[in-house]
């Protein structure tokens, strides 16, 4: 509220608003109310100019009372605002009552109110917005007390004032106990029922009461308050089934250990018909995708129920279902006394992109599966999904389906893409290591890394990485561009750098560089060629210079859904390289590496993940082309300096991630050895633990320890940089 005290001053014409002061602030800080006004100052303003500042700050809500007046000549006014703060805030509360969704200390943080400043209940409201956001941000449904209806809600915010404390209450209900009730009649439906009733999973708080100890260390109350996707898959495991519709969802609360809620679905029977039904049989019209016998079985003349007619609806719908067709069903008698399931296979008439503003179309059309004129299926929608997503070219990608005019089988899918708002990316950082060898500051280690993709749209890809020990330093440049021209290949190109001196003081310098030319993946897998030039340089007390042509040629197939940390799906690489000696010294020789990843879910967040890993070099003469157990192909917390012409390498491990996130977990074990021949000598095998995650700056690091079983029980910390297997 406020009062105009100097009304007859205010001009219909503009004035010139050269300041403005703000009289009676005592807990409040001018810089809060800056934002309000400082767009007028030194302005041509009007009457409504300063109505609106003042406005603006009587909507902070910290004023009981706010008053104005306009003092100076006609061309240039000084306005005063004199103000009433409301009492302070002696005291903050909050009270959390349920499993802990959300730490205290982020709570805490959302609150826009503070002690010892005065009250507003416009910050009051803005905290209890804050607190639901929390909340509905991790996918919890939410209700305020604004909220019509809190029934279905599993979290819910409120405030109170009591003078001049203030208390904001969260309550986090979990589910107790999921009830049905089947409005039927019929014997056969319910008994069907007590099966389909098993196959929503939503996790029960009473199942939890009754598990032991062990038991509960594998689990956590906080899974027991369900999320909004929790409850929509639960509702969409039902809707699979015609032989009800869900009528009514309701919550009530109940005692328990913590606020709980039994949730109460009232189902009502689908009725085709109200009694038995002669027929001579029941059979299906518009099926293209399955044969009629396949759907609804022989067909036979006889009495059906309304519930043997639902079945057969049902096993229609199942089949299609499987298969991950979209479909719609109806019911069409006919005057011969056949009943027909007709069905409606959705055709895709056009597919469309929306939101790449940046990212040209042909670089990433290939990767969509879903084609005009085919029949719409979940599965092909899926592994487009995945696809986009492994690019890296949006942060966001979902479908849409749009139905076509007088067209009740046709729709038109709109691919709806979001760019990436951070084209560039920088990581970098200092780890340490205590060093096998040499002085402790060996050990240390620093990394900078510069890289972009797409940044104009046209599959473009350049990064610039480089890494620094004490003894060593890495540079890599690599660049290359995805379907150049709408061309169904990927070129690249790259140098390399690297130089390290020993403990002797002998020091090797290598440059590489390289240019490749791939195929897009295709349904057989992909192909890909690659010619780079070695250059390596030995010198201690005499200088050897190493010049090699080296052409090699890769296989690629991958069904795997992320390329970074994948958990499920498998792929298969094989590389052959040939080497061109072009110096006296330079390599001849020919080399295979093959590889095998398989990854295996076991529940939603965990995946038993495996890789095999085999090579071997056949040298005529110059400089060997050995393998190692370092850097991505290692056994990892084991340490050697062994190499030879023939590697063996085993790594596997149970997986923990959840979806969505470039966060993950496991415990592995790893097995591996180098020789001159597959005689599986000095095997080297360790288990331990690896944690991955993704920090801003930084990018995926990942780190761990391992422990050697053959040689002395004792973790050593490993390091690695880039994707997982």
């Amino acid at each position: 509220m406020f009062c105009v005290a100097s009304l007859f001053l205010v001009q219909a014409f503009g004035f010139v608003l050269k300041e403005i002061r703000i009289e009676g602030l005592k807990t409040v800080k001018v810089s809060e109310l800056e934002e309000i006004y400082k767009g007028y100052i030194n302005k041509d303003v009007n009457e409504q100019a300063v109505s609106d500042i003042v406005i603006g700050i009587d909507d902070t809500g910290y004023f009981e009372d706010v008053s104005y007046e306009l003092i100076g000549d006609d061309k240039a006014k000084v306005l005063k605002i004199k103000v009433k703060e409301n009492p302070p805030v002696q005291k903050l509360e909050i009270v959390l009552n349920g499993p802990g969704l959300v730490d205290k200390e982020t709570l805490k943080n959302s609150i826009s109110l503070a002690e010892k400043k005065a009250f507003s209940f416009t910050k009051f409201w803005d905290s209890i917005n804050n607190l639901a956001k929390l909340y509905s941000d991790k996918g919890y449904l939410v209700a305020t007390p604004r909220s019509q209806d809190r029934s279905l809600a599993f979290v819910y915010v409120s405030g109170t004032i009591t003078g001049d404390v203030v208390k904001f209450t969260i309550t986090e209900y979990v589910l107790y106990k999921l009830e049905f009730e089947l409005i039927s009649k019929d014997e056969e439906l319910k008994k069907e029922f007590e099966r389909i009733k098993k196959e929503v999973s939503l996790r029960q708080y009473a199942d939890y009461e009754r598990k032991n100890w062990l038991e509960r260390i594998f689990d956590s109350e906080k899974n027991y308050v369900p999320t909004l996707k929790d409850l929509q898959n639960a509702v969409q495991s039902l809707s699979r089934y015609v032989y009800f519709t869900l009528a009514n969802i309701s919550g009530e609360e109940t005692n328990a250990k913590y606020p709980a809620k039994i949730l109460n679905l009232t189902l009502v029977e689908n009725t085709v018909v109200s009694e038995p039904v002669k027929l001579k049989g029941v059979r299906t019209k518009g099926n293209t995708v399955f044969p009629e016998r396949e759907l609804v079985g022989e067909v036979r003349e006889g009495t059906y129920s309304n519930f043997a007619i639902l079945k057969k609806i049902q096993t229609v719908r199942e089949k299609y279902d499987k298969a991950g067709y979209f479909i719609d069903l109806s019911l069409e008698p006919d005057p011969e006394g056949y009943l027909y399931i007709v069905v409606t296979e959705y055709k895709v008439r056009d597919v469309k992109f929306e939101g790449n503003s940046v990212t040209k179309s042909h670089v990433f059309d290939d990767m969509v599966y879903v084609k005009p004129g085919m029949l719409l299926n979940r599965n092909d929608l899926q592994l487009t999904y995945v696809e986009l997503m492994k690019a890296n070219f949006f942060k966001s990608i979902d479908f849409d389906f749009r139905p076509v005019q007088n067209e009740k089988s046709l729709v038109d899918v709109v691919v709806k893409l979001g760019e990436k708002d951070k084209k560039f990316d920088f990581q970098g950082g200092i780890t340490y290591g205590p060093p096998k060898d040499g002085p402790w500051w060996n050990g240390f280690a620093a990394f900078v890394t510069l890289s972009t993709t797409n940044p104009t749209g046209h599959g473009e890809n350049l990064s610039i990485n480089v890494q620094k020990w004490i003894p060593t330093t890495n540079i890599n440049l690599s660049t290359g561009i995805r379907r150049p021209f709408g061309w169904p290949i990927i070129l690249g190109a790259g140098i390399k750098f690297d130089s390290n001196t020993t403990e002797s003081g002998t020091s090797t310098t290598n440059v590489v560089y390289s240019a490749n030319l791939g195929t897009i993946k295709t349904p057989l897998g992909q192909l890909s060629t690659e010619v780079r030039f070695e250059d390596s340089t030995e010198s201690s007390s005499t200088t050897l210079n190493y010049k090699t042509l080296v052409t090699s040629a890769s296989y690629i197939y991958e069904t795997l859904d992320n390329l970074y940390i994948p958990m499920s799906g498998y792929s298969v690489t094989l590389t052959a390289n040939k080497y061109f000696p072009f110096s006296e010294t330079g390599s001849d020789a020919f080399s295979y590496l093959g590889e095998l990843t398989l990854h295996l879910p076991l529940f939603q967040n965990l995946s038993l993940a495996s890789r095999v890993l085999v090579g071997q070099s056949f040298q005529t003469s110059g400089k060997p082309v050995t393998f190692s157990l370092t850097g991505l192909n290692q056994v990892r917390g084991v340490n050697t300096s062994d190499s030879g012409s023939v590697i063996g390498l085993f790594n596997s491990e149970i997986r923990y991630k959840e979806k969505d996130q470039m966060f993950y977990g496991s415990l592995f074990y790893d097995a591996g050895f180098v020789s001159n021949a597959f005689d599986f000598a000095n095997i080297k095998q360790s288990v331990g633990v690896e944690f991955g995650l993704t920090v801003p700056l930084f990018g995926l690091i990942r780190l761990g320890w391992g422990i050697p079983i053959q040689a002395e029980i004792k973790p050593n910390f490993f390091i690695l940089f880039g994707k997982t297997f």
